[in-house]
């Protein structure tokens, strides 16, 4: 089966997002559309799953793209290895032609996916740091106005663990999941 990332080299309590490509069988595509539901019905029940998205092709003939994201490396590993998937992959031989792709994205890559959207490939790096760098900057002062002056009275080492887990955690969770819809089309655009 086609890997197209090294997951050894992912620290296995790091999230992931899994991106699998197959291309069904012209005469079965509704049978392929069953046994691609069914297999993320099952990836749900397993812990750490965080959802999936099915893309299917714009054009006939071409790739049903679905992603998985998962909280850590590790529970990604214990679905990957299951005899559950080990059944849906046996079911995915009757309905497709060749051989999946997988590609596994770790880090600040899985910061810029999209549920749902067509380009999956990771923006260049320099524009994967401008977006960060903004984001980042932008909060940096949002937390030197607005919050440094109620945490003054801690000790330095306690504010910068405690401005440094809300950066992170705002980032994660609202910053760049935002900037990377509204900057989505320049993100992923090919040219520069």
């Amino acid at each position: 089966m086609g890997q197209t990332t090294n997951k050894d080299t992912i620290d296995c309590d790091t999230p992931v997002t899994i991106i699998v490509k197959r291309r069904p069988k012209q005469d079965r595509i509704a049978d392929f559309e069953e046994v691609m539901s069914g297999t993320t019905k099952d990836a749900m029940t397993f812990e750490g799953h965080l959802g999936a998205n099915i893309i299917k092709p714009t054009k006939a003939g071409d790739y049903y793209r679905i992603v998985f994201k998962f909280d850590s490396m590790r529970h990604y590993l214990a679905w990957e290895n299951s005899e559950v998937r080990e059944r849906w992959l046996e079911r995915y031989a009757e309905v497709t032609i060749g051989e999946q792709e997988i590609e596994v994205l770790s880090g600040l890559e899985t910061w810029f996916t999209l549920p749902g959207g067509e380009t999956l490939m990771p923006p260049p790096k320099h524009k994967m740091l401008i977006i960060v760098w903004i984001s980042i900057f932008s909060l940096s002062l949002f937390m030197h106005f607005f919050l440094l002056p109620f945490i003054s009275y801690l000790e330095t080492i306690t504010q910068i663990a405690l401005t440094s887990f809300i950066v992170v955690l705002l980032m994660t969770y609202i910053v760049m999941p935002y900037m990377a819809k509204i900057f989505h089309r320049w993100l992923h655009c090919n040219k520069n």
